[in-house]
């Protein structure tokens, strides 16, 4: 009976005939693989994933594949931002909350509450004369043509409270934010709600890409983030950002 060949018997016939070098590629190729096969294995994970991509696109309500739903569905689950605000504000660290009362607030976030049958909030600022109704609801552009519109993944009332509204109407006729530029640090932003009315002081004027979404980040202290277009650049929007202050009685 013909004895096993030896590994080092086996290695010296192959050498013989396929040159070392062409050898040790190939075997180092195969190793190489199997490690990558291994690491992505060990990578692999089949639980489901339902976070949302706020960044770089409006979330959309509609996207099955998205579980986020509106207050009108008596629950909704809404995932913060992991961007720090330009403002430098912290978020806080949940990353999805549930609410089952559409008029409840949980971990920082407020549902909207109607406030006079319609309307969820009147949003004044006495320095550019402006005094309009917030509305919720999905059809944005329509609700710009009469009013301000909330940005419906951001917290109604504790926290960051987002706003906007057109500085041009797609009519040509002036929009809500037409003068937002003219504010300065420290101009007074009144937000009235069914939870209460709070005072705000300007402290952040920018102009940011149309994309970047990142003012609109969960904080843990009270603020307001107004957003409108700017006229003849399409690819920016002005941003002021205004903080919580004491009312003056």
């Amino acid at each position: 009976m013909k004895a096993s060949m030896k590994p080092s018997d086996l290695f010296q016939k192959i050498s013989r005939r396929v040159p070392r070098r062409v050898f040790f590629v190939a075997l180092a190729l195969v190793v190489g693989v199997s490690c990558v096969a291994v690491v992505l294995h060990n990578m692999r994970d089949d639980t489901p994933r339902h976070e949302l991509a706020t960044f770089g696109s409006e979330i959309d309500f509609d996207n099955p594949d998205i579980v986020a739903h509106t207050a009108a569905d008596g629950i909704a689950v809404i995932g913060a931002t992991s961007i720090e605000p330009t403002t430098g504000a912290r978020l806080t660290s949940d990353l999805s909350t549930v609410w089952q009362n559409e008029s409840s607030t949980h971990g920082g976030f407020t549902m909207p509450v109607v406030l006079d049958g319609e309307s969820i909030g009147v949003l004044t600022i006495p320095d550019i004369g402006l005094s309009v109704r917030v509305y919720e609801g999905e059809d944005y552009m329509g609700i710009m043509d009469h009013g301000v519109w909330h940005f419906r993944h951001t917290s109604a009332w504790y926290g960051n409270t987002a706003l906007s509204a057109h500085n041009v109407n797609l009519n040509g006729t002036p929009g809500y934010f037409l003068n937002l530029h003219r504010l300065n640090p420290g101009a007074v932003i009144r937000y009235e709600t069914a939870h209460g009315i709070r005072e705000y002081a300007v402290e952040v004027i920018v102009e940011i890409c149309e994309m970047d979404w990142s003012m609109l980040g969960r904080t843990e202290d009270n603020r307001i983030t107004l957003i409108t277009c700017i006229t003849g650049r399409p690819d920016l929007r002005l941003a002021v950002q205004a903080v919580e202050r004491a009312i003056d009685s």
